[in-house]
């Protein structure tokens, strides 16, 4: 059975590199989707004036971002935004061709949203927890079936 970033993996034809390392703390690692290559004209634009895309594929976490991507129902695998130049580009491997294999490090606070959350949050619901001190919360609760 394979697990949801490998079938985006399959999805973009084996694009999506493996994880090179695991980020510690808040890091997270994210694959930058391919920028069109034909205008809404039908125009190709050279890779030199491709403008960035703001969006990309989740591929790792440290454990203080996992807790911060829970709250948010976002998870490892998933589409997820951000700002256009957020971040720092980490070319870590090249090919034959002397492309480089480029991925994205940025702290999870500056994730934008996820748009696999959003569907995954039509199953839940937002509540306010109250404890014995005084302190409440908002969290997320199952919705019943």
């Amino acid at each position: 059975m394979k697990n949801k970033l490998d079938k985006i993996r399959d999805q973009y034809r084996d694009s999506v590199p493996p994880i090179p390392y695991l980020p510690i703390g808040e890091v997270v690692l994210v694959y930058r989707l391919p920028s069109e290559e034909k205008t809404a004209g039908g125009l190709y634009v050279p890779e030199e004036h491709r403008s960035p895309v703001s969006s990309g594929i989740l591929i790792a976490a440290g454990l203080a971002a996992r807790d911060v991507m829970a709250d948010a129902l976002i998870e490892t695998g998933d589409i997820v935004y951000f700002a256009r130049f957020a971040g720092d580009e980490k070319e870590f491997k090249r090919d034959e061709a002397k492309v480089g294999q480029k991925l994205l490090q940025l702290k999870v606070r500056e994730l934008l949203g996820s748009a696999d959350a959003l569907e995954r949050s039509q199953n839940y619901r937002i509540v306010l927890k109250t404890y014995d001190d005084g302190t409440s919360e908002h969290v997320y609760e199952r919705k019943a079936a």
